[in-house]
């Protein structure tokens, strides 16, 4: 596996695998808008094929970031990807000075969740009815913090 920066080029690629991850996929639209904003980032994870198989989105600024996305393909998930990509990112973020990544990760993602404890991010707030599902839920978001 190898990861490779993603630009604006890539919007068709992650709007895929984001398709492939969510119930509520981000659009084009979104990723053009998200990866020409200023501090925007993204990271892409490749396979020996040169597949992509998950990607990390972020933003950061004013020594401070903030995961916007983060997927891997059903059929590579578990196999470290994600936390390769979150390792990546925060390398990256390190030697632009970032001291600092947030995120939020919704209350029954309990994957996702060790994942971010695992790579040391802790618990630091938590949104009542953060994320909608597609039938109408509301569930609650971790506010999770990492400091480099």
């Amino acid at each position: 596996m190898n990861v490779i920066e993603a630009s604006v080029a890539h919007v068709e690629v992650l709007a895929h695998l984001h398709a492939e991850g969510f119930a509520q996929p981000w659009s084009l639209e979104a990723f053009e808008n998200a990866l020409s904003a200023p501090g925007a980032m993204a990271l892409i994870a490749v396979d020996d094929a040169g597949e992509p198989i998950g990607f990390v989105s972020l933003r950061a600024g004013g020594g401070e970031a903030e995961v916007l996305t983060l997927v891997t393909r059903v059929q590579a998930r578990r196999s470290g990807i994600a936390k390769a990509l979150m390792v990546a990112a925060a390398e990256k973020l390190r030697r632009l000075q970032t001291t600092k990544i947030f995120l939020e990760v919704a209350t029954d993602n309990t994957n996702a969740e060790a994942l971010y404890l695992s790579i040391g991010f802790t618990i630091v707030g938590r949104r009542k009815a953060y994320y909608s599902r597609p039938d109408g839920e509301h569930v609650d978001a971790l506010v999770m913090a990492l400091e480099l």
